[in-house]
């Protein structure tokens, strides 16, 4: 009797599970084709980036050792061409790879311009900001001061990658234009606060002591003598000859 009832329930069970898959089956068919095709696609894109990422892997490397080999300007035309095609890190990699072939060839405008492209190219704020304080270390070197003082200014903000060499150039490039103040600042700062890497720490300091010793080799102001007030009105003296 009991072996009877479970088999009628078995069934039951039967029963309604085929007039819920005739009634829901093609859209769990659907779903489950959707689920697989979109499962395809994502796969097909993960493989698809992964070969452009090792060709262009590949290509960064022979433009590389083409640069080592003393081929320059075809190295930075491969260079240029990655840029253009790649994907952001590549592309921004390149174009600092180029503006350093430009450097060594003396171009230092255009290896400004390549490093101003490379940080606009890069996704990550550090990759970004590196190219851009490369590129400010160049106009320092040829005394461009004040356009160092303007590029540093995002660069010095507080936790930013590059803060404290950002910080050290900035006091440089002020103390260089004849801003003693922000000099001071700069180098103070870095001198006083904990977590600056000895090296810029110590580098600071020496700064800060020349600073000072500048200013106590400077001679004294001296004011210009007054002068002499006479209140009393001048006097004409007369001499009469008798004759």
């Amino acid at each position: 009797m009991v072996d009877f009832i479970n088999e009628v329930e078995e069934e039951l069970r039967k029963d309604e599970y085929n007039r819920l898959l005739k009634r829901y089956g093609p859209y769990i068919v659907a779903a489950i084709v959707a689920i697989v095709a979109g499962t395809g696609f994502l796969e097909y894109r993960k493989f698809a980036k992964d070969k452009a990422a090792r060709a262009t892997s590949a290509s960064y490397v022979a433009a590389s050792d083409k640069a080592n080999e003393g081929e320059v300007d075809v190295a930075l035309n491969e260079f240029l061409e990655i840029a253009n095609k790649a994907p952001a890190g590549y592309a921004g990699l390149s174009l600092v790879r180029a503006a350093t072939l430009k450097l060594e060839a003396g171009d230092r405008v255009e290896a400004v311009r390549l490093l101003d492209q490379a940080a606009t190219t890069f996704e990550t704020p550090r990759h970004s900001q590196l190219a851009q304080i490369k590129a400010a270390y160049i106009l320092a070197g040829e005394g461009a001061y004040n356009d160092v003082l303007s590029r540093t200014g995002a660069l010095t903000a507080k936790d930013a990658p590059y803060e404290f060499l950002a910080r050290e150039l900035s006091g440089f490039a002020a103390l260089q234009s004849g801003d003693n103040a922000k000099a001071r600042e700069q180098y103070g700062y870095l001198e006083s606060i904990p977590g600056v890497p000895p090296t810029i720490k110590e580098r600071a300091k020496q700064a800060l002591s020349l600073m000072r010793t500048s200013a106590a080799m400077q001679p004294p102001a001296i004011d210009p003598e007054p002068t002499p007030k006479n209140d009393a009105a001048p006097t004409t003296t007369e001499t009469n000859n008798d004759e």
